[in-house]
């Protein structure tokens, strides 16, 4: 994981950069091993430092935590006690996801791929008015919450997911956007929403 240590408006440090290197590697490995990247930046005021630091998990999952302390050190210490905490119950929450899947009925539907190679002389189907039909899956509806559907689309890399929501028992659907958020489209709810684990920063 690659980590940047910055100072606002101060120079940190070799000591400290080494220090909180070594520090938040170990701790990020000790939870989550895959983790992208992190930052780490230490601010001064007139009695206290104050450390911030920023990891990302994945591409949205990512957990913030801050300390403050009359040294640099101990303000560091304390934002990745916080960070630890955070990345603990994040874990736990990925071991009751992988359990309660085992558990749950698991629905199946049937998944089209169609080809859209505009380029082929018989592209569309007159008889249907559709494209050819290239392949048919099997596709597996798991029943779960939203944050957990959530949790397995951003950790699979997914590009879409369908689910049955357990709150209401109807499908829903989460799908990547082209400005990278994810959609969620709820028909029971009547809405379409845009949403992010970073929403439950507290969650995590």
């Amino acid at each position: 994981m690659k980590i940047e240590i910055s100072g606002q408006n101060l120079n940190t440090g070799q000591s400290f950069k080494n220090y909180a290197e070594e520090k938040l590697q170990k701790s990020t490995k000790k939870y989550f091993e895959r983790a992208i990247s992190g930052s780490i930046i230490l601010k001064k005021s007139i009695n206290e430092f104050t450390v911030k630091i920023l990891v990302s998990l994945t591409k949205r999952a990512k957990v913030e935590t801050s300390g403050s302390s009359i040294d640099a050190h101990a303000a560091f210490d304390i934002a990745v006690e916080k960070f630890e905490k955070r990345l603990r119950r994040y874990k736990r929450k990925l071991k009751d996801y992988r359990l309660n899947s085992e558990k749950k009925e698991i629905h199946f539907a049937q998944e089209t791929v169609l080809d859209t190679d505009i380029n082929q002389d018989d592209g569309i189907n007159q008889d249907e008015g559709m494209p050819p039909i290239l392949m048919e899956l099997s596709y597996q509806i798991e029943e779960m919450t939203t944050e957990e559907a959530i949790m397995k689309f951003d950790l699979e890399n997914l590009n879409a997911l369908m689910y049955r929501n357990v709150s209401h028992q109807g499908l829903n659907m989460l799908y990547k956007r082209d400005d990278g958020a994810i959609g969620w489209v709820d028909p029971r709810g009547h809405r379409v929403r845009n949403v992010s684990i970073n929403e439950k920063k507290g969650e995590t």
